[in-house]
């Protein structure tokens, strides 16, 4: 659980409903490095329990152990920052003499910015061990998700004044804290349809632990030092994903088309909240199920193209919605079973709203062994503003590193299957 508390307090997790369903996470950097894809990739190896538990059924997928660890994150506006602003003019209107900040203009400006409904941070972290022998994986992966948005804006309490200081000081504009790290521990399976040629499907049962975090934080009084102080429950829940992966060259197509559909959490695990968060009408985090659907070709036997979409517009942890549409390809030099360099890029776009990022990928396959990193940013910025600096960032920006042993899947049996 290590990996969820890091996301939880350095991203200062999420104000949000009482259920979500998550963004897609690019689990891998393959998946990453190409955009986010995944799908209908019909050799992602011990990670095809994530991205499709279909493919696991297919021979020409390789087995092994693997790896994964990364992170992202996305900015909306600069709420961190006006918590501070706010409580740094509350320090100075609180102080004897007040201090330079304790003036109406910087209480209404940082009040108003703080009422700006695109304000918001969500973030997700990834890691564990995932292992496939054959038609079968096992994993325990750790996938954390974190948010922030404003709970409630005080318009009551707003004035500052030397004959009566205590007007803003009593103000109690609130941000609701909120987060979860999910450690799934999963048994997959995939087989052959045997009457429909190249039709695969699969399926995952997991025991998913899952930590949320909750806390009401006062960023007049408070600040960002609110954040620290997360409540935390530790629950446990049943998991269950599908997945299927249709090889159309079986039917006589061209160019190896495939064709994918995956759903995660179709039973809608529930996890329990702190007192304090179901005294504020959140007893339980629903972490709904996604869908998502993709299609792929091999113009050569080197070079895959994948397009994938989300089905459903998921809700993430800072409230705001998703819905993904994301664009790969990878070329792989040598192309050897004992030697490979993968170069990889893809581009994606979140349909809800509009953001878009771009993401590279590399990796070296040498015998067995196989190393892998991708990054992915938005070419969109965010200027993040606290009082007397501005600072500029990406909107999101984000990283993946993965290390992993593989066999099978290449060589003759790869070739069999083109």
């Amino acid at each position: 659980m290590m990996i969820g508390k890091a996301v939880a307090a350095l991203c200062l997790a999420a104000a949000v409903p009482s259920a979500f369903a998550t963004e897609w996470q690019d689990v891998g950097p393959r998946a990453m490095g190409m955009g986010g894809v995944g799908v209908a990739l019909p050799d992602n190896g011990p990670l095809s329990s994530y991205w499709n538990p279909g493919s696991l059924g297919r021979y020409d997928n390789p087995s092994g152990f693997e790896i994964p660890v990364g992170a992202q994150a996305t900015v909306d506006g600069d709420l961190i920052q006006v918590a501070n602003n706010l409580n740094q003019i509350y320090q100075d209107c609180n102080s004897t003499p007040q201090g330079p900040l304790c003036t109406q203009s910087n209480i209404t400006n940082a009040l108003d910015e703080l009422a700006n409904k695109s304000n918001g941070l969500r973030a997700d972290a990834n890691g564990g061990l995932d292992m496939k022998f054959g038609k079968l994986a096992l994993f325990a992966d750790n996938l954390s998700y974190a948010g922030m948005s404003l709970n409630h804006i005080d318009t009551t309490d707003t004035q500052t004044s030397l004959a009566s200081p205590d007007a803003f000081t009593n103000n109690n504009s609130s941000v609701t804290v909120t987060g979860l790290a999910a450690t799934e521990f999963g048994l997959g399976y995939g087989h052959e349809i045997p009457f429909i040629p190249g039709l695969s499907v699969g399926g995952n049962i997991k025991a998913i632990v899952g930590e949320t975090a909750y806390q009401l934080v006062n960023v007049v009084t408070q600040g960002s030092n609110g954040f620290s102080h997360l409540q935390t429950v530790q629950s446990i829940r049943p998991g269950v994903d599908l997945g299927a992966l249709w090889d159309l060259s079986r039917m006589g197509l061209p160019l190896h088309p495939m064709a994918g559909i995956t759903a995660r959490n179709i039973n809608d695990p529930k996890f329990a909240m702190s007192q304090e968060a179901q005294a504020n009408g959140m007893s339980t985090l629903s972490y709904q199920g996604t869908t998502r659907a993709g299609v792929s070709l091999r113009p050569f036997h080197w070079w895959f193209v994948e397009a994938d979409a989300d089905l459903t517009r998921n809700l993430t942890l800072d409230g705001t919605e998703s819905q993904m549409l994301a664009l790969g390809t990878e070329v792989n030099i040598f192309n050897r079973p004992g030697l490979n360099i993968p170069l990889r890029a893809g581009v994606s776009k979140n349909m809800a709203d509009g953001l878009t990022s771009v993401s590279l990928g590399a990796g070296l396959d040498l015998l067995h062994v196989h190393i892998d990193a991708a990054a992915t940013a938005s070419p969109q910025s965010q200027d993040i503003q606290s009082v007397g600096k501005t600072t500029t960032i990406p909107t999101s920006l984000g990283g993946q590193v993965q290390v992993g042993v593989l066999f099978g899947g290449s060589g003759k049996d790869k070739q069999a299957a083109q």
